[in-house]
């Protein structure tokens, strides 16, 4: 009965009509049915998950497909096309077009991350869409000839795990509409800390903390190896390389502290150092000031590229 509900909840895209918080609403609604389905835990276990495993990183990714939505909605416009780099196990480009979105969604499966093309094929085969808008890509080999150009190009929490971050930069440049926009929500480890793992890092080598916490870093295997410290010098520079203009937003820092106090999934996700940096934070009601710190100077950045003239 879950498996009907969802596919007659999912089968009747709709011209994209719905902006700001009932967008938002849809989704909930959207996510509330997704994590209702068996048959995308039973795709998690036959990749080889177990059950509680599979349940616990679909709760996970579901949940952290609200900050692409919240990252890309305000840029979404009728006859845009738009496209999701590292989509993880689809739901949120699944949820869009179903709202009309024209939308293309890749997603390789990294190390660390093998289990998601599994349940996003599962997600796609809970009703009729086009399965041609997932190709199993790296953005290095977007095309424009092949893929086409897109309005807006969006990904959260995934350049950081790109290991030729200039070549997936050049690719998305490749196939950016003049006059498009790009926004990627990531780590900026110029801040010595690790969201993935919950740890502070070694500032200038941060790769040798893995020696400081080897049972952390091993609790999620291939992760740590995955990892490229991108930081915010480094993508302003390889912008300008690739004539982009970079800008940072400000306010990237107290979101993510005021969600440390909402959203509970996300906070027992962090480490205890965070949980406690957060508190003291929220103790001396420094979010808002942190609201002004310029973009490039926190941790998590929200960077937004577009061609030069």
């Amino acid at each position: 009965m879950a498996g009907r509900a969802v596919s007659d909840a999912l089968s009747s895209p709709t011209p994209m009509s719905a902006t700001g918080p009932e967008l938002s609403d849809l989704f909930a609604a959207f996510r509330r049915r997704l994590l209702a389905e068996p048959t995308l835990i039973e795709a998690g276990v036959a990749d080889g998950l177990q059950p509680g495993e599979a349940r616990a990183l679909l709760e996970t990714y579901v949940n952290e497909a609200q900050v692409g939505l919240d990252l890309v909605a305000p840029l979404l416009r009728p006859g845009l096309r738009v496209l999701e780099v590292g989509c993880g196990i689809g739901a949120l480009a699944r949820f869009l077009l179903d709202q009309g979105v024209d939308i293309v969604g890749i997603e390789p499966g990294s190390a660390g991350f093998g289990f998601m093309p599994a349940i996003g094929r599962a997600i796609l085969d809970l009703a009729p869409a086009r399965k041609e808008s997932w190709p199993a890509i790296r953005a290095e080999a977007l095309d424009p000839a092949v893929h086409g150009r897109f309005d807006v190009i969006f990904s959260v929490n995934v350049l950081e795990h790109i290991p030729d971050l200039e070549g997936a930069l050049r690719g998305m440049a490749n196939v950016l509409a003049p006059g498009g926009t790009m926004v990627h929500f990531c780590p900026n480890y110029a801040i010595p800390y690790e969201p993935h793992f919950g740890i502070p890092l070694l500032p200038i080598k941060p790769d040798l903390t893995r020696h400081l916490f080897p049972t952390t870093i091993a609790r999620i295997p291939g992760l740590w190896g995955d990892l490229n410290f991108i930081t915010a010098q480094r993508v302003a520079r390889v912008a300008r390389a690739l004539s982009l203009s970079a800008a940072f937003d400000r306010g990237a820092l107290s979101s993510q502290l005021r969600r440390l106090e909402t959203d509970p999934q996300f906070r027992a996700r962090h480490g205890t150092l965070a949980r406690a940096l957060g508190g003291v934070i929220r103790t001396l009601r420094l979010p808002d000031l942190l609201a002004a710190v310029p973009g490039q100077f926190v941790t998590p950045m929200i960077v937004r590229l577009t061609h030069t003239a």
